[in-house]
């Protein structure tokens, strides 16, 4: 299974904004050829009913080849994000949701793996960033990461 951390962020991210989350193995066995489809979702009104629409959102980076240790996934809010010009006011009133699909494969078992998730826009965080997840490196070199900081955030 995959963890997903708890919140998003609205983050400082190249000059503007980004929406991020933060994703983690939570399997013994490798995860290989990852791939993320992320879709927003808002109530919209049309001919006086309210309907729901949802928008790809683009990523930075939507595909690993080998899923090590964990990964943010990030997507600018630039003039072509649905997102753009959005406030967490206007997401509340359009009952607005991320929707997360990822597919991959388990090495181990060559078996196909799906799994999904959503953010809210009350699980949404304004003016955060996610706080470091890596433990220092051992005598030998490995690099871990801690488990317990994958939703940890800071405010920026």
């Amino acid at each position: 299974f995959v963890l997903f951390s708890e919140q998003a962020v609205v983050a400082p991210f190249r000059n503007g904004q980004a929406l991020m989350f933060r994703i983690t193995n939570g399997r013994h066995n490798q995860l290989i050829e990852l791939s993320a489809t992320v879709i927003y979702a808002q109530f919209e009104m049309e001919n006086g009913k309210q309907t729901r629409r949802f928008y790809p959102i683009p990523l930075q980076l939507n595909k690993l080849s080998f899923f090590t240790l964990s990964w943010t996934l990030v997507h600018s809010i630039d003039e072509e994000s649905p997102l753009h010009g959005l406030t967490e006011a206007d997401l509340r009133e359009r009952d607005a949701e991320v929707l997360i699909l990822l597919t991959g494969t388990d090495e181990t078992f060559s078996q196909t793996v799906h799994t999904r998730s959503s953010y809210k826009w009350d699980e949404i965080v304004w003016g955060a960033r996610f706080a470091n997840i890596y433990n220092p490196p051992t005598e030998d070199g490995l690099v871990t990461i801690d488990v317990r900081r994958l939703s940890a955030i800071e405010k920026v």
